[in-house]
């Protein structure tokens, strides 16, 4: 996607907004729910109190206008203001009493007390429009009686009464309740209603975003020159060992623009003879001599060596001589990263539909700032997608397959997998050995013998060990036998994904796992991601946040990682409410009166506008998406925060549709369009 310069930092200037008060660095996007709910609760108390109060001030100023009218009263000068004198009506207070008394509307018992508590009150609310007083002392006349109210006058300007209309106005406007809508509807919807020719457009829409992550040839030869200039430089401190470096992650595998991320990974052979200990110390010194040696080097405006991190990196940023910035890290002996990059790189290339699903996945969760170190990276999105990839046979379980001939009978031996914590059990030894009981059904899992077998000859499969773990998969000559039985569309399997994800996945119950193939293994099988206690809610979210690993995405590799871990629990929520979101866009609309939108403007437009403030600065609107979580209402509540049977009618909705309509049609809003061709050195292509 190409954009200006004038665009992406508007874009990126709505952002920072919604980082307030939202959480820490990175959680832009999805409120604490300690905040939604303190937030729905004032805007409750607002509609009771304030509101009342509003009320009754504005019958006050028109009581007292309707009186300076009926007797032809002048207004008073009583001061000076930015617009010249400031002039006034006035009215006993007993008066004002009297008169609200009169109109009933549940006043009929108010007090003079209480009119002058609400009266006091608008001088935080309105201060300078209306206020009590009392009257200016004179010298011939008694003091006034004990009575505490006679004497005093309600006082106001002359345009108290249109002020007093804005500020209400504005208040109900600040305390209606609304929330984001629960799109049910799209649980049961399909492509199906689109006609022919629209579900080709959005079919092809979906294959040009391959394009969008295919970055210059100019770039690529630029990488590749810093990949060999970091190599040569490691080699003058490598203290006589073997040294080599290589991408991995997207860059390896291909899904990535100009201005991806260049991650690094430098080999080092250990010294003959040396232990341990002695390995990591010269290791250290290594990095710590190449981070100093990049600081001298040209074009590396930034070099920090993060040492004390779980694996310590060296993050960069180094400006090509064809004056293209490119930001990246470099690691020490990451022979996994490695290995897992070629495994996303051979399911990309066992089937187009993949590369078009992933590359539009990956685009959505950048423009809609979801993706991000601190909660979870694109490697734990792309296994999301892989494992549904799977569950769908349109790709195979590459980890636990010797063939690429694939027949119903072992499509079926993997189901019976799933659905056996008994067979899951044996896939694990290592994991399993310390944490599961020793029953007959596993005691052979713990003694080591190997358990993971081909699902369609039954016969061992390699280990593969790379850095300690099992990283076997299929791969090489043998993939080009594979045929998919599934001949959905991309677009239709994006939809299917969303829609699964958002409505079908249950968090608290189903674990992803790619190397399996499925996207609802029970928690309870799996002993080192255990499922949530039933009795767990988020009603202490401090507890809930340190403790709770809600998401659980396998690792394909390192088994007894999850790659889910960072996320908090309302990030976890906000997410599946962003794929039901991402659903209802590639649908066709309920409204006639907005179709004319959908001639106007592609789906993928819609599926990828950028999240504004005007629409999900209000914390109390997620309410509805943290549904799930927050049953039962919380300690000390009487009512829910968000009932769906009282809170999922028009007026409390936020109309999603008719704001993201107007957003769409604003100049700065983002369109697919064709990338640009192949750029000349010293151009620079600003894109996601």
């Amino acid at each position: 996607m190409r954009i200006n310069s004038t665009q992406k930092s508007s874009s990126s200037s709505m952002l920072p907004a919604l980082a307030k008060g939202l959480g820490p660095a990175g959680v832009k996007r999805f409120p604490y729910i300690n905040l939604v709910t303190s937030t729905i609760r004032n805007k409750r108390e607002g509609l009771t109190s304030n509101g009342r109060d509003f009320e009754l001030i504005a019958t006050v100023t028109q009581i007292i206008l309707d009186k300076g009218t009926a007797n032809d009263i002048e207004p008073k000068t009583i001061g000076e203001g930015s617009r010249g004198r400031v002039h006034s009506h006035s009215m006993p207070l007993q008066l004002v009493a009297r008169a609200l008394r009169r109109r009933g509307k549940g006043w009929r018992r108010i007090s003079v007390d209480c009119v002058r508590s609400v009266l006091d009150n608008c001088g935080q609310l309105a201060p300078g429009i209306i206020s009590v007083v009392g009257p200016e002392p004179k010298p011939d006349e008694p003091e006034i009686d004990s009575d505490p109210a006679r004497g005093l006058i309600v006082q106001q300007t002359i345009d108290a009464c249109s002020t007093v209309e804005r500020l209400q106005r504005e208040a109900k406007s600040k305390a209606h309740i609304q929330f984001l809508p629960t799109l049910d509807h799209v649980a049961t919807a399909t492509l199906s209603n689109l006609s022919h020719s629209e579900l080709l457009e959005l079919n092809t829409g979906v294959a040009d975003m391959v394009r969008f992550w295919q970055p210059s040839a100019f770039n690529v030869s630029e990488v590749n020159d810093l990949v060999t200039r970091v190599e040569a430089l490691a080699r003058v401190v490598n203290q006589g060992r073997f040294v080599t470096a290589r991408l991995f992650g997207s860059r390896n595998y291909g899904l990535c623009s100009n201005q991806s991320d260049v991650d690094i990974t430098v080999s080092v052979s250990s010294p003959r003879g040396s232990g341990a200990q002695e390995t990591d110390a010269s290791n250290r010194n290594f990095f710590r001599d190449l981070a100093a040696i990049l600081r001298k080097s040209t074009g590396f405006t930034r070099v920090i060596n993060v040492s004390h991190a779980r694996v310590p990196i060296i993050k960069f940023v180094f400006v090509t001589p064809g004056k293209y910035r490119l930001e990246g890290d470099i690691s020490l002996n990451g022979s996994k990263g490695l290995a897992k990059s070629r495994l996303i790189a051979t399911y990309l290339g066992l089937d187009p539909r993949v590369r078009q699903v992933l590359s539009v996945l990956k685009l959505w969760a950048i423009r809609r700032d979801i993706t991000n170190h601190n909660t979870l990276n694109s490697f734990g999105l792309m296994m999301m997608a892989i494992a549904f990839l799977i569950s769908r046979k349109v790709i195979p379980p590459l980890q636990m397959l010797a063939t690429a001939h694939v027949t119903p009978q072992a499509w079926a031996r993997l189901a019976k997998i799933h659905h056996s914590p008994h067979r899951i059990a044996m896939l694990y030894p290592a994991i399993n050995s310390a944490s599961a009981p020793t029953t007959p059904e596993n005691a052979s899992a713990q003694l080591g013998g190997s358990a993971v077998r081909c699902l369609q000859s039954g016969a061992d499969l390699p280990e593969w060990i790379v850095e300690g773990t099992r990283a076997y998969y299929l791969n090489g000559g043998e993939l080009n036998r594979w045929c998919s039985p599934n001949h959905d569309s991309s677009a239709t399997l994006l939809f299917d994904m969303f829609r699964y994800y958002g409505f079908e996945f249950n968090p608290r119950l189903h674990a992803i796992s790619p190397r399996l193939g499925s996207t609802a293994i029970p928690r309870a099988s799996l002993f080192h991601l255990p499922p949530l206690d039933s009795e767990t809610t988020i009603a202490d979210p401090n507890k809930w946040r340190n403790n709770v690993r809600l998401l659980a995405i396998e690792d394909p590799f390192d088994l007894a990682v999850n790659c889910g871990r960072n996320a908090p629990p309302e990030w976890v929520e906000g997410l599946l409410w962003e794929m039901r979101r991402a659903a209802w866009t590639l649908l066709p609309s309920e409204h006639p009166q907005n179709r004319h939108h959908a001639k106007q403007h592609s789906p993928l437009d819609r599926l990828l506008l950028p999240p504004t403030e005007k629409i999900y600065c209000d914390p109390g609107i997620w309410a509805s998406a943290y549904h799930r979580a927050l049953q039962p209402p919380l300690p000390g509540s009487m009512a829910p925060v968000f009932d769906p049977a009282v809170d999922c009618v028009p007026d409390r909705t936020v109309d999603l549709e008719g704001m993201e309509n107007a957003q769409l049609v604003s100049p700065l809003a983002p369109r697919i369009r064709a990338p640009n061709p192949v750029l000349q050195p010293g151009q620079m292509r600003h894109t996601f």
